[in-house]
């Protein structure tokens, strides 16, 4: 008998974790169900209830399963939640722009500039979205930033946003897009072709940590809230029971959160390219990267989706100093509420290397 091979016993493991995490958001559903059916069938022969009061019980207990999990959710989204992301102004010109990037298909994106936007080599940043999101979560930053004269370019990952093509959990691929953007840049003269920043969030991180950070066209990296090693955060211990609803949902969404090494490799910086390696053939990176004067972190230490700890490898491995770190309390994942203070020190940081 043949004996599995890594990928099979990765794939079985995964599969397993699938179908227990979705069996915690089944059970959550039960709870607000079965319940109230139980009472109305047992309150009268078991309890000697009447109707009227038999109604009012399964009343009360719908009434207090709402209001638990209306707290619940309000919680949630408290924690996880920023201003709406369609803020637009008449101040700032918004281009759309499709992306290719190969077999036809296209990255759908938009070219923010302001007034203050060179006609020429304008300085270009580039941001990209996490898991999940679209290129209207970053409308508030690139607003802000383009009154600097920047120019800003967002786009949606495929399988995100308005791409209905691609999937999501296409991790690898999504990652490799973003030298596909950086291509798009060289094609037009409005844009500088050597003074490009790359800033991304989570899973855009992961982008502009593993792709950007090898791309020697791309000057700065800011990445925020973002793994180190996609296996050790993602199979982590959960701490609460709002992490395992980040976790299923993730789950739900068709996300692969037990890879196997190879494919934790290939998505993981500390392995694809901190280690100045690249892909599956290992070509080696041709030049030495100064990470004190390139790179710039962030994280906030209550993130329930991606865990502080992978700030702190993050960080140690780049050998970053304390001027190119930025880190919270609070404000979870997406630096709720900490909008303005991440913008301060990115523009505290790039005008300190006269970008």
């Amino acid at each position: 008998m043949a004996n599995d091979t890594p990928a099979e016993e990765a794939r079985g493991k995964s599969e397993f974790y699938h179908l227990w995490y979705q069996g915690g958001w089944y059970l959550l559903l039960a709870s607000g169900i079965v319940p109230p059916v139980l009472m109305g069938l047992l309150g009268p022969w078991l309890f000697q209830l009447s109707t009227t009061e038999t109604t009012l019980l399964i009343l009360s207990y719908v009434f207090a399963f709402l209001m638990w999990f209306w707290y619940f959710i309000h919680k949630m989204t408290e924690e996880l939640s920023r201003w709406p992301v369609e803020t637009k102004t008449d101040q700032v010109s918004i281009e759309p722009i499709e992306i290719p990037i190969g077999g036809g298909h296209f990255l759908k994106g938009e070219i923010f500039k302001s007034s203050r936007t060179p006609e020429k080599n304008a300085k270009t940043i580039i941001i990209s979205h996490g898991q999940g999101g679209s290129r209207q979560d970053f409308y508030f930053l690139a607003i802000a930033l383009v009154f600097r004269g920047y120019v800003i370019i967002v786009y949606d990952s495929r399988g995100h946003g308005e791409n209905d093509w691609g999937e999501k959990w296409e991790t690898r691929n999504i990652q490799t897009d973003h030298s596909k953007v950086v291509d798009f840049i060289f094609t037009r003269d409005d844009l500088s072709h050597t003074d490009i920043v790359a800033f991304g969030g989570s899973m855009g991180g992961g982008i502009v940590l593993n792709e950007a950070y090898l791309d020697r066209r791309v000057k700065f990296i800011i990445a925020l809230c973002t793994w180190a090693d996609f296996m050790k955060t993602a199979n982590r211990k959960m701490n609460n029971f709002s992490e395992r609803v980040v976790k299923i949902m993730y789950l739900i969404m068709g996300i692969n959160l037990d890879q196997s090494p190879l494919q934790n490799r290939m998505v993981s910086p500390i392995y694809n390219s901190f280690s100045r390696k690249k892909g599956f053939f290992d070509h080696p990176v041709p030049w030495d990267v100064d990470n004190t004067y390139r790179v710039m972190l962030g994280h906030c230490k209550n993130d329930m989706v991606i865990d502080y700890h992978q700030f702190e490898i993050n960080s140690e491995f780049l050998k970053l100093p304390p001027e190119n770190l930025l880190s919270f309390d609070a404000g979870n994942h997406p630096f709720a509420k900490m909008e303005s203070a991440v913008l301060g020190k990115a523009l505290y940081w790039l005008d300190s290397r006269d970008f």
